[in-house]
């Protein structure tokens, strides 16, 4: 079978110059003499691990690329992955249907018309709607310019009119089973709006799944690093436009509907609305109780151990200044630091507040960058964190607060005979030894991430799964 494949492929690369397909010519162009438009880079960009090369090898080319020609040879409008296949295998010639535009506008609806069934990224279908946008905005104005001069209407991508307004659509239809009578019955069709069409050209079904999907594409060219994170997920597959619209329409109700709970047992579920995905990220909720407790609008927070940024997240909207800093930085706001190597940066000095989040000594080791404090033994840990309390301790202003969430180690890396690693215990110990006054010890449940298989396994050998953190509240001395 490969053999045959194989054997097909060769011939497809030395058929005649010319070929008809009943409707248009098919032509064989040599490799060489083919280019992308630069459109096709610009909005798929290439990706290698999408490469075709392993199919076209084995299957041969199952479709001609469109190509048009210009000065120096082809512009290829669609088949910019059969053409960079074809460069990896060596092909000579690639089949292709020329065509000829008449103008630009024409052009640029044909690259995405004929791109319209290839797999597509989050990315990618919001670029193709960048350009259609831009498309029918134009021929909105010529349209305009049509209706006052008694022209002909203008048709855009599935031939037909592209209004931008609620004015109903009517067409005419003959009567049923009279196709050649006058007599003709009139219905009116709802109003062909440009994000109607958009949506459902680049495959997003209605206008207002568009219209989420545009607001958070519209914030991450903002750069606005939660929106940047969003779309990575959305084009992962890991995330819904729903969510992430949701997401985007929530980050601001710490500042409007914030309730402070009243008890010591903080029990939040995640909040995707700050922060981006990070291993070990905490509920914004904690943070935002930390704030309320801890501190007053205005007052400058610290983050040595940045993360995703959920401290920074929440103190914006909460009315706080804060300096967000970590190892291997997620977002550009958060500045490079190793707190477990230097003192806080002398713009720390004097705040009010440090929201510490460090990681539970080999706990998710293999999820932080090189360097971090989970890569230590168990006794070099408890060094280093007391390097940064002592950090912390020099950088906060008299009578300003230091805030540790801390787990206990129950999973794996037990000193022999332990059946746990009290390190909220430790860590408490360490920090009165440092100087800071106790003020309260929160405890945190976090939501149950075990599966089945692992509760099943824990009630076999009676062993008990970790699901409580605790967060410790220190007060450096007036």
């Amino acid at each position: 079978m490969k053999a045959q494949a194989n054997s097909y492929s060769k011939r497809q690369q030395q058929q005649p110059e010319t070929v008809s397909d009943g409707s248009q010519s098919i032509v064989s162009i040599e490799i060489g003499k083919l280019s992308p438009h630069p459109l096709l880079n610009s909005i798929y960009l290439h990706d290698p691990a999408l490469s075709l090369a392993g199919s076209m090898n084995s299957m041969g080319q199952l479709a001609p690329i469109l190509v048009e020609r210009v000065r120096d040879g082809y512009q290829v409008l669609s088949g910019s992955r059969r053409l960079q296949a074809g460069l990896e295998l060596g092909w000579p010639t690639l089949q292709a249907v020329v065509r000829t535009p008449v103008d630009d506008h024409q052009r640029l609806w044909w690259i995405l018309e004929s791109n319209q069934q290839r797999s597509k990224t989050f990315s990618q279908r919001m670029r193709e709607a960048d350009l259609m946008e831009v498309l029918i905005k134009a021929e909105a104005r010529s349209r305009s310019l049509a209706n006052l001069s008694g022209g002909p209407k203008l048709r855009v991508f599935d031939g037909s009119e592209c209004l931008n307004s609620d004015t109903p659509v009517t067409q005419t239809y003959p009567l049923q089973n009279e196709p050649d009578s006058d007599s003709k019955i009139i219905r009116s069709k709802g109003p062909r709006r440009s994000d109607t069409q958009i949506a459902k050209a680049i495959g997003l079904g209605g206008k207002d799944l568009y219209r989420q999907a545009r607001a958070v594409w519209k914030a991450s060219l903002e750069n606005d690093a939660r929106a940047l994170s969003a779309v990575k997920e959305l084009d992962n597959g890991t995330k819904t436009i729903f969510a992430a619209f949701k997401d985007l329409r929530r980050r601001d109700h710490l500042s409007t509907d914030f309730r402070p709970t009243p008890y010591d047992v903080w029990h939040f579920k995640h909040d995707r609305a700050y922060g981006t995905k990070y291993p070990g990220s905490i509920p914004a909720s904690i943070v935002a109780n930390t704030l309320h407790y801890y501190t007053e609008p205005g007052q400058l927070v610290v983050d040595p151990m940045a993360g995703g940024g959920t401290t920074l997240d929440v103190c914006l909207s909460m009315n706080r200044r804060c300096m967000a800093l970590d190892l291997a930085p997620s977002r550009p706001e958060i500045l490079t630091w190793n707190v477990g190597d230097r003192s806080l940066p002398e713009s720390a000095n004097d705040c009010d507040l440090i929201f510490l989040d460090p990681p539970y000594h080999s706990m998710l080791r293999s999820s932080y960058a090189t360097g971090s404090v989970s890569d230590h033994s168990l006794a070099d840990w408890k060094l280093v964190i007391e390097r940064i309390f002592r950090h912390c301790h020099s950088a906060l202003r008299p009578g300003g607060h230091l805030a540790v969430l801390i787990a206990n180690q129950t999973e794996k890396d037990l000193p022999p005979g332990w059946g746990y690693v009290d390190h909220a215990f430790d860590i408490l110990s360490c920090l009165i030894k440092i100087g800071f006054l106790p003020q309260r010890r929160i405890s945190c449940p976090m939501d149950g991430a075990y599966r089945p298989d692992q509760i099943q396994q824990s009630r076999l050998n009676r062993r008990m799964l970790g699901q409580v953190r605790d967060l410790i509240i220190v007060r450096k001395s007036i």
